[in-house]
């Protein structure tokens, strides 16, 4: 009996497992396909883009500092002077005290005041110096007046003594030989008279002795004249002439010493404006402070000769300086044209073009980052624009007229290659793409895709059970270790564009 109801008891159990496993069988296939995918409602959700031709400007974007063209370094011009005033020695040591300056960032004029320099030693000096070119005047005045004398010396011989004494002399002579020939005359008359008896031979040796005397007078008119012209003149002249030759000497000696002390008068006048500095031109104001040397611009400051006080950039000449890293430089020419955002101005977009890239590399102190500087010149200076601003530039340096092309975040990397995701129907396709050049928004492509396709632009919120039904992601490419590049485009086929081209920033 028991054996019997054992018996019963296993054959409802098998009943009841052969049951069990019929509902299973019947279960399992519904439960699967109801945790399979819904493929249409989650492509409906993506967001897809149309594979088309557009005009592309592939451009490197660059990190840059607004800077100026034309900008002046204003330097202390105060030099270390020393003079001498009647034996006392009057020094500076080329510094001052800055007494009053306009605050940092002020924009100015030409020729206003923004700083003013203790000038009192300077003063002092031009003071001295004022007494000190008064009696070099009044030295000049006298060797001018020596000299002016000297000269009518010279004048007043030639024209007046030397021809009354010429005249005089001549006066002599005459005379001398009028006396003679009336006494040889009056000889010869006694000489007949004494031959006839009439006259006395005392009255003929009286008039013999006087024909002696007027021969000996004429003799001594004439010897005195010889001397006059051949030595008294000359030697006179010659006087005369060093006179005038030592006055002018005296003259000009004078002359220099007025013009050098006039010189000096002027330099410390100079110096003493050279306290008062003012702007050279238009710009806005930077202060010249150096925490590390401990140089702060401030009234109360000691400033020494030839210390650079002042920065002023010409704001009509406003230029960016773009930063350019090594890995993109070689892209960059002169002539490409550019977009400049402004963080201070940050509504606006200012168009320019690239004037010189720097042949040689800048380094930062604190990094080993090797940057190139480009100059940006600016088609219009905005009101606004100031030094020191940072700016984002763009640089356009290849143009594609007729490229095929996808929104940049169509493109994911898997395993080292480029991908991208095609919506065909209710499918889903993998394709590895070629890229070529790029744009902030858009990259160019080369292989992988057709004109007209659909493509997936967050490939990332692609549900991973979709993905793995697509099939095994590509296999890994193995890691390159050759020169870096900081971008992931491919170069482009075409031998005349630069290279590889990508949307950087340094």
């Amino acid at each position: 009996m028991q054996r019997q109801k054992r018996r019963w008891r296993l054959g409802l159990a098998g009943i009841g497992m052969l049951g069990a496993i019929a509902c299973l069988a019947f279960v399992i296939p519904q439960a699967s396909s109801l945790m399979k995918p819904d493929h249409k409602s989650s492509l409906a959700k993506l967001s897809t883009a149309k594979v088309n031709r557009s005009s592309l400007w592939s451009t490197v974007t660059s990190g840059g500092v607004v800077g100026s063209s034309n900008q002046t370094n204003i330097d202390c011009k105060l030099q270390r002077l020393s003079a001498g005033v009647r034996g006392m020695r009057l020094m500076t040591n080329g510094a001052s005290t800055i007494l009053s300056v306009i605050p940092a960032g002020s924009l100015v004029k030409k020729d206003q005041v923004i700083c003013e320099l203790d000038s009192a030693a300077y003063e002092e000096l031009v003071r001295q110096q004022l007494m000190t070119v008064e009696r070099a005047r009044a030295d000049h005045l006298q060797a001018k007046l020596n000299y002016e004398v000297a000269l009518m010396g010279v004048e007043q011989y030639k024209k007046g003594i030397l021809e009354q004494t010429q005249q005089s002399l001549n006066g002599k002579i005459a005379l001398a030989r009028a006396d003679l020939k009336r006494t040889t005359d009056r000889l010869a008359w006694s000489r007949r008279m004494l031959s006839k008896g009439y006259a006395s031979l005392g009255q003929v040796t009286n008039d013999e002795l006087t024909l002696s005397r007027q021969t000996f007078s004429l003799q001594q008119a004439l010897l005195s004249a010889k001397i006059f012209q051949k030595y008294e003149v000359p030697s006179t002249l010659r006087r005369l002439n060093h006179q005038v030759e030592t006055s002018k000497r005296n003259f000009d000696q004078q002359t220099l010493r007025l013009a050098r002390h006039e010189g000096n008068l002027k330099t410390y006048e100079d110096q003493v404006e050279c306290c008062t500095i003012r702007a050279p031109h238009d710009g806005f104001l930077i202060y010249a402070n150096d925490s590390r040397r401990d140089v702060i611009i401030e009234p109360g400051m000691e400033v020494r000769q030839n210390q650079t006080l002042f920065y002023l950039p010409d704001l009509a000449q406003m230029e960016v300086k773009a930063l350019l890293h090594e890995s993109i430089v070689q892209q960059v020419r002169n002539g490409m044209r550019t977009k400049v955002k402004v963080e201070g101005l940050p509504q606006d977009t200012f168009e320019g073009h690239v004037v010189s890239v720097a042949a040689l590399p800048t380094r930062n102190f604190f990094s080993e980052v090797t940057y190139y500087v480009g100059q940006v010149k600016l088609d219009n200076i905005p009101d606004g624009l100031l030094p020191g601003m940072t700016a984002e530039v763009e640089i356009a340096s290849v143009h594609r007229p007729d490229a095929l092309t996808i929104p940049s975040q169509a493109v994911v990397i898997e395993n080292g290659h480029e991908v991208c995701y095609v919506a065909n129907g209710e499918d889903l396709d993998r394709r590895e793409v070629k890229l070529g050049y790029s744009s902030n928004d858009r990259l160019e492509i080369l292989e992988g895709l057709d004109e007209g396709e659909q493509v997936v632009l967050e490939p990332s919120q692609i549900d991973p059970r979709i993905l793995e039904e697509i099939g095994p992601p590509l296999e890994a490419i193995e890691p390159d270790f050759g020169p870096s590049s900081e971008t992931s485009l491919a170069s482009s086929p075409d031998s005349n564009d630069e290279g590889l081209v990508a949307s950087v920033t340094p």
